[in-house]
């Protein structure tokens, strides 16, 4: 399929497609963040009825232990769509899920019954709910933010650029300890710990002891990302740090980096857009990280609908696994990924005439309820299907947060894939659970005190 049939249209000519236009969010019961409340006509979406509740308890649940026990562990696989059936589910497929079961005949996805766990807190719903009545507005073209806070900016997204801000503010906590690895797969099967990483990030957006005035009086610092190196040995005392505003524009993200070879702290101009992240192999670009982080200058974004999709949900096993299990040739061990039928918004990006960027097109999706839960496909200038991305996610009950963990991102042309971040082969992760100094914290001398040796 080349680049100019995959538009909008194409995706309504599906057989079978469930593909709602944007105008649908004018009908139908809303939750605060947009959803839609009821399920689906023949309930393989469940109505939202309340998501789990705060005091969930599963069996083996620990508190702040870095993992969350499965509330739906008892669940069995409704069905399983494999190479051989994929053309009876394609229509609920990304494309690059389709290309990954024909291409991989140990590769299948086990769909289990839909269950929809988001329970916000009231904080956050309170602030998404001003957001919608008008306080939170985009400003420079759509590439950057004015007035938001603390929730969902645009529950009701009217445009592209609203779409993926919503995706890029997920709720997913005012701050995260992980502790993770990164794990590269070569084309052949082989297994290599790229990085062993201590990563903390800040979302100031979410901060309860903020407010709207001052966040945006400081400058609109939304979010600090820091990653200390401690394996492989030649990774060992590396450091990274990054700054993200809610106005890029007028203020550019920035990041630095620490070499222990050269000891010092350096700005890194190029780590942004299409530049591949070291430990990657390539499979994974810096505008890729959570799917989608950084500018959205070089594309045009196109808020296509909504429509019902299988995507990695609940990803309670998943979070929990070790890489020497999870990782297989081609793509991850599909008993230890959870799918589920659920709506996602959709959201296309076709490169602007004269910018430069490997994709030129790209698709973008995400659920209705937790949209960090995200998808994405993209295509290169001669329209073939170039790279594909999943980010099976999880809800932290005991937090009222969306838990991110690794993504999976895959170079369909070399067959090589990356995992950002393997929770289960290392401690986990830590949400809300102390606080920092952020300005000082994220900060390059910040950097330079927690790396030099």
């Amino acid at each position: 399929m080349t680049i100019r049939h995959i538009t909008a249209a194409a995706l309504i000519a599906t057989a079978g497609a469930a593909l709602v236009t944007s105008a649908f969010a004018q009908t139908g019961e809303r939750l605060p963040w947009g959803a839609l409340k009821a399920g689906n006509k023949d309930n393989t979406i469940p109505a939202w009825d309340g998501g789990l509740p705060v005091t969930t308890q599963p069996p083996g649940f620990k508190k702040d232990s870095g993992f969350w026990a499965d509330p739906y562990s008892a669940d069995k696989p409704l069905y399983s769509v494999t190479g051989k059936n994929v053309a009876e589910h394609a229509d609920k497929l990304t494309e690059g899920t389709k290309e990954l079961l024909k291409r991989y005949p140990t590769f299948r996805i086990d769909v289990y019954p839909s269950h929809r766990p988001a329970n916000y807190s009231q904080w956050v719903v309170d602030n998404t709910v001003k957001n919608a009545a008008g306080r939170c507005k985009t400003i420079e073209g759509g590439e950057a933010l004015s007035g938001c806070f603390g929730g969902v900016p645009f529950p009701s997204p009217k445009t592209g650029h609203e779409a993926m801000w919503n995706l890029i503010l997920a709720p997913k906590g005012s701050s995260v300890w992980t502790y993770g690895q990164g794990w590269y797969v070569d084309a052949a099967g082989n297994k290599v710990m790229t990085a062993e990483v201590n990563n903390r990030n800040n979302n100031e957006y979410y901060n309860k002891n903020q407010n709207v005035e001052k966040f945006y009086a400081d400058g609109g610092f939304y979010f600090g990302n820091n990653n200390l190196y401690t394996a492989p040995a030649r990774n060992t005392g590396e450091g990274n740090l990054q700054r993200k505003y809610m106005n890029p524009v007028a203020n550019p993200d920035k990041t630095w980096s620490y070499s222990p070879g050269q000891r010092r702290v350096r700005l890194s101009p190029d780590a942004a857009y299409d530049f591949p992240i070291a430990t990657s192999g390539g499979a994974n670009l810096y505008d890729e990280i959570y799917m989608f982080s950084g500018k959205m200058d070089r594309f045009d974004w196109k808020l296509v609908g909504t429509k019902e999709m299988l995507i990695p949900y609940n990803a309670y096993k998943y979070l929990q696994s070790k890489a020497e299990d999870l990782m297989h040739k081609g793509h991850p061990n599909p008993d230890l990924i959870r799918w589920e039928l659920h709506r996602v918004t959709i959201v296309e990006a076709t490169l602007k005439p004269g910018a430069r960027h490997v994709a030129a097109k790209r698709r973008y999706y995400f659920d209705e309820d937790m949209p960090a839960a995200a998808m994405s496909d993209a295509w290169d200038a001669q329209g073939k299907l170039s790279r594909t991305g999943m980010a099976p996610v999880a809800w932290a009950y005991d937090k009222q947060v969306i838990i991110a963990g690794g993504g999976f991102f895959f170079d369909m042309a070399t067959g090589v894939y990356y995992n950002s971040s393997v929770t289960g082969s290392y401690k986990g992760m830590f949400i809300e659970t102390d606080t920092v100094d952020v300005n000082s914290f994220y900060s390059p001398e910040g950097l330079a005190r927690r790396t030099q040796r």
